[in-house]
Parts: C-alpha cells; sequence; structure tokens
C-alpha cells in the first residue's frame, strides 16, 4: 500500500522542485500513512502534502543540524526580518515585530485565544463548516459556542450570514472566531466581506481571531487580505495565526506566531499560554526562516503543480452522478458535495473502495467529504479511479 518510490530516482535532488516522483513514507510514523496499516487504502485525509521540502528548507535544517546542542530557543532577528518581509511583499501587510507571538502551532493559539478573552459563561462564534479545532478548542465546561452556518451564494461559494451572526450575538459573545482562507469551503474573503465581518465585530464588541494558515495557498484569481489589514483602524480588535507549515510541508516542524498589534491583548494572550504551551523547537525556527526567506519560487511551482490536480480532479468528479466538487479558491483540500450519493457513512463507504477521506461530519457539514490533493499525480490518478469505484457504487 505504500507510495513506493522509483527505483533510482531522488526528489530530494537538487533545487528543482521534484512534485511528480512518490516518497515512499512507510517507516516514518506518518500520521497519514499509518492510519490504514495493512489495508489498501490509500490516504488523502489529513493536510499533509507528500512532496519533499524544498531545497532551502533542508540546507538550513542540514547546517544547523552540525550544531551538537538543540536547548530552548527564541526567535532570531533574521527569522523575525524574514518574516516581516515576507508579508509586505505578498500581502501588502506592514506588521511591527513587536506584535508577533511565538507558538508550537495554529490550534495552540486558538486554544489560549478562549482561555484570554472568555470568562466562564461567555460565548465564541464560529461559521460551520469549519476546521474541527474550532470546535474543540473551547472549555466545555466553561465557554458556550455559538454556531451560525456560513451562507451559499448560487455558484456554491461559501461567506458569512452577517445578519444571523448579528441575531445570534449576546451581551455574553466575546469571541469570533473564523477562518481565512477557509477550511474546508476555501473561500477567499473578499475586501467588501472582511470589512462586514469586522463591522459586526465594532458593533458587538468582539475580538476576532482570525486563522490565516492558508494563505499562502491562493488558487484562484483571488487575493488573500489578511483580516487586520483589510480594516486598519479596528486591527487591535484581532489576532492572527499564521505559520509556514501547510504551505512549506513542516507540519511536523511545529512553529506558528499570532500577529496581536494592540499592546493589551497581547499581553492577556501572552499571560494566557504561559506554563500550558511549550516553546517552538530549534529545528521549527530555522525551517520556518528558510521558508519564509527562501522558499517563494518552491511555493510558486507547488501552486502551478497542484492547479494541474484540481484540474485532474475536476475532469473525474465533472463525470460521476451524486458527487460535485465545490468552487475551490485556496488550499490543496478538495470540498466535495455527496449528499447526492445517499450515503450514510460516507468514511466507511470510500474505504471500501480504498481511498480515505475526511468527512463532513467533522466539520459540521453532512454530506460531505474533503480529499487532500497534494501528491504526486500519479498518486492521486490512482485515488481518483477509487473514488469513482465508490461513487459508482453508491449509485
Amino acid at each position: 500500500m505504500s507510495n513506493t518510490q522509483a527505483p533510482g530516482a531522488s526528489p530530494l535532488a537538487g533545487d528543482t522542485p521534484d512534485f511528480d516522483t512518490p516518497i515512499d513514507r512507510a517507516g516514518t510514523s506518518s500520521l497519514k500513512w499509518e492510519r490504514y496499516p495493512g489495508k489498501d487504502i490509500l490516504p488523502f485525509w489529513v493536510a499533509d502534502m507528500d512532496f519533499a521540502i524544498a531545497a532551502p528548507i533542508r540546507r538550513a535544517l542540514a547546517e544547523r543540524m552540525e550544531h551538537p546542542v538543540f536547548g530552548y530557543s527564541v526567535a532570531s532577528p533574521s527569522l523575525m526580518d524574514a518574516v516581516v518581509s515576507f508579508l509586505a511583499r505578498e500581502h501588502s501587510w506592514n506588521i511591527d515585530p513587536e506584535w508577533v507571538v511565538w507558538l508550537p502551532g495554529v490550534v495552540p493559539g486558538l486554544a489560549v485565544s478562549t482561555r484570554a478573552y472568555c470568562d466562564t459563561g461567555d460565548e465564541i462564534l464560529v461559521n460551520p463548516p469549519i476546521y474541527f479545532h474550532f470546535y474543540d478548542s473551547h472549555e466545555s465546561d466553561r465557554h458556550r459556542l455559538l454556531r451560525v452556518p456560513l451562507m451559499s451564494d448560487d455558484n456554491g461559494r461559501r461567506s458569512w450570514d452577517i445578519d444571523a451572526m448579528r441575531a445570534a450575538c449576546t451581551p455574553k459573545t466575546k469571541l469570533l472566531m473564523l477562518c481565512s482562507p477557509h477550511n474546508p469551503t476555501t473561500t477567499v474573503f473578499r475586501e467588501d466581506e472582511l470589512k462586514a465581518v469586522m463591522a459586526l465585530a465594532e458593533e458587538m464588541d468582539l475580538l476576532v481571531v482570525s486563522d490565516e494558515i492558508h494563505c499562502d495557498l491562493v488558487m484562484s484569481d483571488a487575493r488573500h487580505i489578511p483580516t487586520a489589514a483589510a480594516v486598519p483602524e479596528l486591527a487591535h480588535r484581532t489576532i492572527t495565526l499564521m505559520s509556514a507549515s501547510k504551505t512549506w510541508n513542516l507540519a511536523g516542524l511545529n512553529a506558528s506566531f499570532a500577529i496581536i498589534p494592540d499592546p493589551e491583548v497581547r499581553q492577556r494572550f501572552v499571560h494566557a499560554k504561559q506554563s500550558i504551551v511549550p516553546g517552538v523547537p530549534p529545528l521549527a525556527y530555522v525551517a520556518t526562516e528558510a521558508a519564509y526567506r527562501d522558499g517563494n519560487p518552491w511555493r510558486l511551482a507547488l501552486l502551478d503543480y497542484l492547479r494541474g490536480n484540481l484540474a485532474r480532479i475536476k475532469e473525474v468528479v465533472d463525470e460521476l452522478p451524486g458527487l460535485e466538487l465545490q468552487p475551490l479558491e485556496a488550499t490543496y483540500l478538495a470540498w466535495l458535495d455527496a449528499r447526492g450519493l445517499g450515503l450514510e457513512d460516507a468514511r466507511a463507504h470510500f474505504e471500501a473502495a480504498g481511498i480515505g477521506l475526511n468527512t463532513g461530519e467533522e466539520f459540521g457539514e453532512p454530506g460531505y467529504v474533503r480529499l487532500n490533493f497534494a501528491c504526486p499525480r500519479a498518486q492521486l490518478d490512482r485515488g481518483l479511479e477509487r473514488l469513482r469505484a465508490g461513487a459508482l457504487r453508491a449509485g
């Protein structure tokens, strides 16, 4: 069942990205590939690419490995410069390094936010379907979760229902947690949408936690605008969570950061994470710096390859009755409407066909499945054949 590497081929050699050569991940304790030990099921679920990381990142890690000590580490000035420069260049967002708080992941940032800004009895607003850790990052015995679903336009594109969100808010609602670009629906929110949601935050006196981990994986003609940058005069209401992990395939090197412009809000965040959130490992800092400083050519090549993979998915799914590819603006995660197949258990059904997917129930929207297409095209084609078989079997 392993995605065996071709004999004599090396996707690790040289600076030219090689996204076609399979890499055998057997024996690496991969969460993605160890989900189905001993079973003929190809994994297309968790957001983890089957690509070798960029050569500049590998070189930076190898150089750091020459030093024999790996103690507690801090973000270096050169790392901060790489992040600040990248955000200015790619997103026209000029941030102060003082705004940055480093974390070992975006998910801890969600959890810290609920503890920092919500007291017992307070409410947190989220918009299903959404990444499942938005549902479990709060303290369920202290906080209440308000769920206001995204609305869909005639083309299937999702966005916020501002009127419904306003109606759901009470004086106890303190936090709005959103995902931009959105996971799993892939929406890249427009400037007018961001302004509308920030106006709501001002009206209802909400802090906005914006998970923007997929911001450098825009696949369409849309442009990512950081939530805080869309309405600078309201940036004091924002906590922006970012990381190089999804874009440069560094999920196992735990590093992310919160950008918090307001000093009082930032101090509450720092206080809340003390003693419960560990520091960032030294190799994770090194990889993150190399990604933001030298990894953009690899990223652009990746996006081109992913667009080719997306075209293959569309070609296959368009021929399958009961399965519909939703508009994809960002991420490498295809959101598929499988309601027309009438499945009681979509995960089990497709696993029986030999393909492992995330299901809509995990994100709060039954009847959908999510397919990770960040893999060599030959591997994707094998998975799509199994997807086809499963869909036709349901029909």
